[in-house]
C-alpha cells in the first residue's frame, strides 16, 4: 500500500492557515475587532467559514493568533544581539530604526491602532496578551545586560534599563505616529541622536583613569 504524502498536505494546512491570518489582518485593520466578522475574513482569505473555523474556533482565538504573529515579527525585527566591536550608539541605532520601520508600515501601524482600540474596551484581552509574550527576556534587556557585562553600561537593572530606552523611543516616534498620522521625517535623524546620547550620559559607564586603555 502507498504511503500518503503528509509533507503537502502540511504545507497545504499552513499556507491557508496564513491566507487566513492575513485576511483578518486587513480585515481588523480596515474595519475595526468589533465589526470585523468571520465571513469577510473567510471572503477576502478565499476560504470557506468552514474552513477558517477549523484552524481558528473563534474570532477572539484568531484575533490571538495576529497578536502571536504581530508579536513575533516585532521580536525578529528586534532581535539586535550585543557586538563589542561596535559602538554603543551605533547598536542603539539600529533599535531606534526598528522602532521608526514599525511607525512607517502601515499594516504594523493599522494592527497597533486596532490593539489599543481592543485594549481599552477589554483590558482582559490585553493582559491575555501581555501574559503570552512576557515568558522570555527581549532582546534590548539581554542587550543592556550584554553591555553592562562588557564594561560599556553602568546598569544596575538591565529591565528598568530596557523600559526606559523603550518608553523614550516610543514617546519619541511610535505614539506621535498613532496620534498625528505619521513622523516629519526631516526631524528624525536629529531626534534620534538626542535620545542616545540622553540614555547614555545616564547609563554609559564612566572610566576611572585606572580603567582608561594605557592609564
Amino acid at each position: 500500500m502507498k504511503a500518503k504524502d503528509t509533507s503537502i498536505k502540511k504545507r497545504d494546512t499552513s499556507a491557508k492557515r496564513k491566507s487566513i491570518l492575513d485576511a483578518a489582518i486587513k480585515v481588523f485593520c480596515d474595519e475595526g475587532y468589533d465589526s470585523a466578522s468571520m465571513d469577510r475574513i473567510a471572503d477576502i482569505a478565499g476560504a470557506s467559514k468552514r474552513t477558517v473555523y477549523n484552524h481558528f474556533p473563534s474570532k477572539e482565538e484568531l484575533f490571538q493568533a495576529v497578536l502571536d504573529q504581530f508579536g513575533q515579527e516585532m521580536h525578529t525585527l528586534k532581535l539586535i544581539p550585543y557586538d563589542a566591536a561596535r559602538t554603543l550608539e551605533e547598536q542603539l541605532s539600529e533599535f531606534a530604526d526598528a522602532e521608526i520601520a514599525v511607525v512607517n508600515d502601515p499594516t504594523w501601524m493599522g494592527l497597533i491602532k486596532v490593539l489599543l482600540a481592543v485594549f481599552i474596551r477589554a483590558p482582559e484581552l490585553a493582559q491575555k496578551a501581555m501574559s503570552r509574550h512576557a515568558t522570555s527576556e527581549n532582546s534590548i534587556t539581554a542587550w543592556m545586560r550584554s553591555a553592562t557585562l562588557d564594561g560599556k553600561l553602568s546598569i544596575e537593572d538591565p529591565v528598568m534599563a530596557a523600559r526606559v530606552f523603550s518608553a523614550m523611543m516610543g514617546g519619541a516616534f511610535t505614539w506621535p505616529a498613532v496620534y498625528s498620522g505619521g513622523l516629519n521625517p526631516q526631524i528624525i535623524p536629529a531626534l534620534k541622536k538626542e535620545l542616545i546620547d540622553t540614555f547614555l550620559s545616564r547609563y554609559r559607564k564612566v572610566l576611572t583613569v585606572d580603567e582608561h586603555p594605557g592609564g
